[in-house]
């Protein structure tokens, strides 16, 4: 029999052991190039977002590109969403902007500006409610040192508010853009649609209304900026050239609420003169009233406001007929007006104290008691500080 050789002790392809020597030996392959790739694959994303951010303020459409393709490598870079959002809404592209700081305001610490940016998204969407919210969030944390984004947001902001009827509120939100001297045609537009109460977009006006609109809010904006010369000159003016539209002669009488009193009540009696059913100046004239004692001509002027007034004044309208009575003594009806006011504006310490003191007159101890409390409670929140010698007589 002839001598056979044995068979070479190797292994086919196919065998289990290669596979398994194979993929250890790949393993080890790729391991050692993994070092290399991540090198590379970080050089390529600082090398994109150093060209994003370079080209946010020039050229956002390249930077929307640069910052996505650096995302798809660093999904989780929350500022790099920021800026793109940033970039897409400047772009227009509000749904993407959305979308891109609802995935990056997870991922970084709480920025004012990105709430902020966020509200604005809104804004253009029409979603006006959110877009407030997120605004005043960003507010409170602080919309950094940027003034003219400062100044966009708060005129967004103003424009929600005038067009809620808000106008108190709205030029609350204005104020601060005084400090810089900040007279841009916006700001001041937005405070004339305040001074007329207006509640209106800009774009709604015609072309006359808007140069009344102009010249009032240069009005309250030079008094609001503590500019008294150029105030006094523009409300001359305002009332020299519009002397019968609609809400002149209340922002004037507004302006003159703090210096001569009597002259204000002048105005709001010539603004209803011709405009019977001018609510903001029936509910001044009402205030006012009730401070000079003439509680009947207050209570009138009250009943007669709350059949225009917009359903978030509608308490002040109740809160003045309940002071005309308290001032008269008659607990027995300024108890409901009061109660009517609380129910409206439940947060309101006021109310709840004017209600305290009419059940306590009328007799009702208990319940004055309850609202007492409740008095202290909103103070408590609203001033933590004088919270503890808070007292009510």
């Amino acid at each position: 029999m002839p001598n056979q050789r044995p068979e070479n002790p190797g292994y086919s392809r196919s065998s289990p052991i290669f596979c398994i020597l194979y993929s250890v030996f790949s393993f080890c392959c790729l391991a050692s190039c993994l070092p290399h790739l991540a090198r590379a694959q970080e050089s390529t994303f600082e090398e994109l977002a150093r060209q994003a951010e370079a080209n946010v303020d020039t050229n956002p459409a390249q930077a929307v590109s640069l910052f996505q393709k650096a995302l798809a490598l660093r999904p989780w870079w929350g500022e790099g969403w920021l800026y793109l959002g940033g970039s897409l809404y400047h772009l227009e592209r509000y749904n993407d902007a959305l979308e891109a700081f609802d995935k990056g305001i997870p991922l970084t610490r709480p920025l004012g500006t990105s709430w902020a940016f966020r509200g604005l998204c809104q804004f253009e969407l029409r979603q006006f409610d959110k877009a407030l919210r997120d605004i005043q969030k960003g507010e409170a944390l602080g919309l950094g040192a940027n003034r003219q984004f400062e100044s966009v947001v708060r005129q967004h902001a103003a424009l929600i508010l005038i067009r809620s009827s808000f106008f108190d509120l709205a030029l609350a939100q204005l104020e601060p853009l005084s400090n810089y001297s900040d007279n841009s045609p916006a700001v001041v537009e937005a405070a004339g649609l305040c001074a007329l109460t207006l509640p209106l977009w800009p774009a709604e006006l015609s072309r006359q209304k808007l140069a009344v609109v102009d010249l009032a809010g240069k009005a309250l904006w030079a008094g609001t900026s503590r500019r008294s010369g150029d105030a006094v000159a523009a409300y001359r003016d305002l009332l020299a050239t519009y002397p019968h539209e609609t809400g002149v002669h209340y922002a004037h009488g507004l302006y003159l609420l703090e210096s001569d009193q009597d002259a204000a009540l002048s105005e709001f009696e010539e603004e209803l003169r011709a405009h019977p059913s001018h609510w903001p100046s029936l509910l001044a004239y009402a205030a006012l009233e009730n401070k000079r004692g003439d509680a009947e001509h207050a209570v009138q002027a009250a009943r007669t406001a709350a059949k225009s007034v917009p359903p978030s004044y509608l308490w002040l309208c109740h809160a003045e007929i309940g002071r005309a009575y308290l001032s008269m003594r008659s607990a027995e009806k300024a108890v409901p007006e009061f109660e009517a006011a609380v129910k409206q504006a439940p947060s309101n310490p006021q109310m709840h104290f004017y209600l305290e003191q009419s059940y306590r007159l009328a007799g009702n101890r208990e319940a004055a008691r309850k609202e007492k409390a409740e008095f202290i409670r909103l103070k408590a929140l609203q001033d933590p500080a004088t919270a503890a010698s808070n007292d009510v007589n």
